[in-house]
């Protein structure tokens, strides 16, 4: 756990790094929390509450969702997470589906790309995490981002 909090505020800590811009900035996005099991079975759970919103333009951004990685899948084969963003725009209805397959290992995230609008925007993330014997689904969780 303490090797992806340190991941994740290295990922966060880039971005910003990387924004070119002094009014740009990511922002933590608390999130009820995702469960799941890992399909390694033994390893570390599927276990996610917060994404990381940078906002580059007018109504966009990138959500970034780490936080999640695998001891065994350092040792073996990595196994995959095809994970799912519904969003919602509370201020102006639009809704929106971005979907992603990551391999987990230790430090993976997955980044995608939102165009919402701007307004304040319900995000809710769930994954089915696989590997070639079997899958299984995570709890979905959802947290609240403002879009400028």
């Amino acid at each position: 756990m303490a090797t992806t909090a340190v991941v994740s505020a290295g990922i966060a800590g880039g971005l910003v790094a990387g924004a070119g811009s002094a009014a740009a900035q990511t922002v933590e996005v608390p999130m009820s929390t995702c469960f799941g099991l890992s399909p390694y079975i033994v390893d570390q759970p599927y276990v996610a509450s917060r994404a990381w919103f940078y906002q580059d333009g007018p109504g966009t951004g990138t959500v970034t969702l780490a936080d999640v990685s695998s001891v065994v899948g350092f040792f073996t084969a990595p196994y995959l997470s095809d994970t799912r963003l519904d969003w919602r725009n509370k201020t102006t209805g639009a809704t929106g589906t971005l979907t992603a397959t990551t391999p987990i290992a230790l430090g993976n995230s997955v980044n995608l790309r939102m165009n919402s609008g701007p307004g304040e925007v319900e995000i809710t993330r769930s994954a089915v995490n696989r590997h070639a014997l079997w899958s299984i689904p995570t709890t979905s969780c959802t947290g609240t981002v403002r879009v400028n």
